[in-house]
């Protein structure tokens, strides 16, 4: 009697403090937000061309990479490959831009930016999802991610953005 009222006890302090992070409850953006995201961006592309859209895209406290309206968790942000994995826009992380990062992995061997790749410039459809694992920015935990991928028209860039699961 005396473990199982334990085992209760722990479990209750366990959950308690889980339930206290800044990251438990906070709500991850959805594959929904994801591609509506996507659309804001590439509308956005379009309207004001590949200068104005890369320094829009490169800002982290543009409404794409940040909390807001477009962005309601601030989970989604915004980043870019070629067709030879050099990235020209990362939102968050402006070590990454301008740099080639086609070998680049995950925590777990993944080859996410030759994934990329491959789903934006050697699919019919240069659209698609690649799951890895990635430093989420909101719990600054490691995490599963899918990265949520479409081919800008006309161009060799590719953007992309992803949901943490």
């Amino acid at each position: 009697m005396k473990h199982r009222a334990f085992k209760t006890l722990t479990m209750a302090l366990l959950l308690s403090v889980m339930s206290s992070t800044p990251w438990a409850n906070e709500r991850k953006s959805t594959a929904e937000e994801a591609t509506a995201l996507m659309k804001k961006a590439q509308d956005y592309l379009k309207t004001h061309g590949r200068e104005k859209a890369v320094l829009e895209f490169n800002n982290p406290a543009s409404p794409f990479n940040s909390k807001s309206e477009i962005n309601r968790n601030g989970d989604l942000y915004l980043y870019s490959v070629d067709p030879k994995g050099f990235q020209v826009i990362h939102g968050i992380n402006p070590r990454i831009r301008g740099t080639n990062k086609y070998d680049m992995r995950d925590v777990d061997g993944v080859y996410l930016i030759r994934e990329f790749v491959r789903v934006c410039f050697a699919t019919p459809e240069g659209k698609g999802w690649v799951n890895y694992r990635w430093p989420n920015p909101v719990s600054k935990q490691m995490e599963d991610k899918a990265g949520y991928l479409e081919r800008v028209p006309g161009t060799d860039l590719c953007l992309g953005t992803g949901i943490y699961k």
